[in-house]
């Protein structure tokens, strides 16, 4: 009798389809890097002056700033985000990279995909936040170098009709949240890229 063919699950066609396009030339070309942190560290202020930076070190290659994806969110975010907010935020984020890899030598975010899955476990979505952690492994190395902002010494916390600014526990539950999750990416050996702490 023939062997029947292995089946897998959407995810892991997904993941496994992430992973060779890894390895082509165009993906290795691009250099990511992102800014990731709680809220109100000054992510944005960072990614946008670094773009001005890279331009101007580097004015043969094209450079894009990808930042405020979250503004867009048709659903509910930070306190009253949904399990449909944190699925959208996921897949943006994902999509507007892929998208700009392909089309510039140079990307710089604010954010990075840990950021949404601290988001998401910290609001309660924990079988969410671990499908996401799987996908994850097959993506953390699209990012050449991962900032990490903090929030002593980084007073960037004022409202802008998007942020919480109010709940301080909330933001400080993000942080601790985003470390750990670094934390565990680096003991997994996960990540080939640089994570720096700002």
């Amino acid at each position: 009798m023939p062997l029947e063919a292995p089946k897998y699950s959407a995810e892991e066609k997904i993941c496994s389809n992430m992973l060779n396009m890894k390895e082509t030339s165009k993906y290795n070309k691009t250099k990511i890097i992102a800014y990731t942190g709680t809220h109100g560290t000054g992510k944005t202020t960072s990614a946008l002056q670094e773009t001005i930076n890279q331009k101007i070190n580097h004015p043969n290659k094209s450079v894009h700033c990808l930042v405020d994806l979250e503004a867009f969110c048709p659903f509910p975010i930070n306190r009253e985000t949904l399990e449909e907010s944190q699925a959208w935020l996921f897949a943006n984020h994902l999509q507007q990279l892929l998208k700009t890899m392909q089309r510039y030598d140079i990307v710089i975010l604010d954010r990075t995909l840990v950021d949404v899955i601290a988001y998401t476990k910290v609001a309660g979505f924990k079988k969410q936040a671990e499908s996401m952690m799987n996908f994850l492994k097959f993506h953390i190395n699209f990012y050449s170098e991962i900032r990490v902002k903090k929030i002593k010494d980084n007073k960037f916390c004022m409202p802008d009709g998007i942020r919480e600014t109010k709940d301080l526990k909330f933001r400080q539950d993000i942080e601790d949240c985003l470390l750990n999750l670094y934390q565990k990416i680096q003991q997994k050996e996960w990540v080939n890229g640089k994570i720096y702490s700002l």
